[in-house]
């Protein structure tokens, strides 16, 4: 998959067969684990296994701190090279992990010290939930980029914005892109913070008091590629803060999905006419049915998913000893990886449905321009040209859009006699506007393009923020690459470390 500025030329190019057969007919069928170069990558730093790495990690600090005799290091190092090198397909060790392997191999004298001032299962929690987390931070980062891509070429395309489901105000499908976009940008700062989370070394907290041998702790963190300590031995086997913050983050980028994706649904009925879509379902029994968006609709259901797995992981952290108890030992992760596995199910469909999308321009701004969106601009307009203050304008915009409804006059035919006699009612004279004037003013493209403010609708402002976040993309794509190198740095070093104590000890 190529990292360049044009992601949704990508995905329009490579939209599954199983999705779509025939354009607009065939039933969505794309739920399956998010691929491509980056997560391929990120499987082959993160073992799946994650007792081979804790147990590699843990046994080779053990020889090079001087736990384990160094007339065991040849025999101890050799055998984990071999599993490193060529695993036994299908083949278990139990409980016992690695040092299984060993003592099967050299016997209990050489094996048996492989798991010295460890409790098992220490951090395999973690470790999962880092591995699938990682992939889907890749996931999510393409999206953003789609989500940009299309607000930049949705910039100047009006359409009505809405308040309490009314036209309000007119906008731009670009700057409601970028209204959905940044609250998950805020999001995947959340899940940054929970990546940071997953990546808190409780290796080495013995039980719950931490051990009298001389471990080092900061070796295995570098091993493991992790980012710290959780340092309180008790705190260690009592984790459940970072699981708690990463559900959450998960539960907030879907509510806010939620919301994008049943208007997307809306404005793709008949009724609006606003959108259509190449990929979609049709229907077992109606032959005019050709566009149900079944990912719009279970979008939904992710979300509810996301928000009930988030209940259970807070809840097994509650009314519980503060210490090692079964709920926050083995099942914080469960909970935590089927949030993550929503994103996997219900986001990786929109990078194909966003640039296969079409947009219908000319019908959205014919809809803008039913109403009298622009009233607002309209009273600007009286305030600096009439001399009137805005409480005052605003009285007589609202007196001329009464009469104006009553009378079925559409902003685009606005009409000059209908505006003075409210102005007269209000300000007791006549005001010096024209009808081409008032007309514009009621324009929704002059009300975009004059609407500049620090975050609003005009194209240039529009055009900023996408710039603006797309430099902020790329910065945590290059933070995902580091943390991704950290583990591949920590597994060669290890790797390094153990070749060199299996030679070392040959030599003596």
């Amino acid at each position: 998959m190529p990292n360049s500025q044009s992601l949704s030329d990508y995905y329009r190019q490579h939209v599954p067969d199983a999705a779509l057969v025939s354009k607009g007919q065939a039933p969505w069928v794309l739920f399956r684990t998010y691929e491509c170069d980056l997560t391929r990558r990120i499987d082959q730093a993160c073992d799946p296994s994650a007792e081979f790495l804790l147990d590699s990690a843990w046994a080779t600090m053990e020889m090079k701190v001087g736990m384990i005799p160094p007339r065991n290091h040849a025999k101890v190092a050799a055998a984990m090279l071999e599993l490193w090198n060529d695993r036994p397909a299908g083949k278990y060790y139990g409980h016992k992990g690695m040092q299984g392997y060993v003592t099967e191999k050299h016997g209990i004298d050489v094996g048996g010290d492989m798991m010295i001032g460890r409790t098992n299962p220490s951090q395999r929690q973690q470790m999962a939930v880092r591995r699938k987390l990682l992939k889907m931070l890749a996931l999510m980062h393409n999206f953003q980029q789609v989500l940009l891509e299309t607000a930049q070429a949705n910039i100047d395309t009006v359409m009505p914005g809405y308040t309490h489901i009314r036209h309000a105000q007119p906008t731009t499908f670009g700057h409601y892109l970028m209204s959905v976009h940044d609250p998950i940008e805020r999001a995947m700062q959340t899940l940054e913070d929970g990546y940071h989370a997953m990546s808190l070394n409780e290796l080495g907290c013995g039980a719950l008091a931490g051990t009298s041998w001389p471990i080092d702790r900061e070796l295995v963190s570098r091993y493991l590629g992790l980012e710290g300590l959780i340092e309180n031995t008790n705190d260690a086997v009592s984790y459940t803060d970072g699981y708690v913050l990463l559900a959450t983050g998960v539960a907030n980028i879907m509510a806010v999905m939620t919301r994008f994706a049943q208007e997307l649904e809306y404005w793709s009925g008949l009724e609006y006419d606003f959108l259509d879509f190449e990929i979609g379902a049709g229907s077992f029994m109606m032959p005019n049915k050709r566009s149900n968006q079944s990912i719009l609709e279970r979008t939904a259901e992710g979300a509810s998913r996301a928000l009930g797995a988030l209940t259970e992981v807070t809840s097994m952290g509650m009314k519980v000893p503060h210490g090692d108890v079964q709920p926050m030992a083995y099942c914080m992760a469960e909970g935590t990886l089927r949030t993550l596995e929503q994103l996997d199910r219900f986001i990786e469909p929109y990078l194909y449905v966003l640039p296969t999308m079409i947009v219908h321009k000319e019908r959205m701004l014919t809809m803008a321009r039913e109403g009298y969106s622009c009233s607002t601009e309209l009273a600007n307009q009286l305030v600096r040209t009439q001399a009137l203050d805005y409480r005052t304008a605003h009285e007589v915009v609202h007196r001329f859009v009464v009469a104006s409804a009553k009378q079925s006059i559409p902003s685009r035919e606005a009409d000059l006699a209908v505006f003075q006699e409210a102005a007269e009612a209000v300000t007791g004279k006549q005001l010096e506007v024209d009808q081409p004037t008032l007309r514009n003013w009621l324009d929704p493209v002059h009300f975009v393009s004059v609407t500049n403010s620090r975050g609003g609708v005009a194209p240039d402002e529009v055009a900023r923020m996408i710039t603006d976040q797309t430099a902020r993309l790329e910065e945590a794509r290059e933070r995902l690459l580091k943390r991704l190198k950290r583990i591949e740095t920590g597994r060669e070093q290890m790797l390094t470390d153990l070749r060199a104590l299996a030679q070392i000890a040959n030599n003596q």
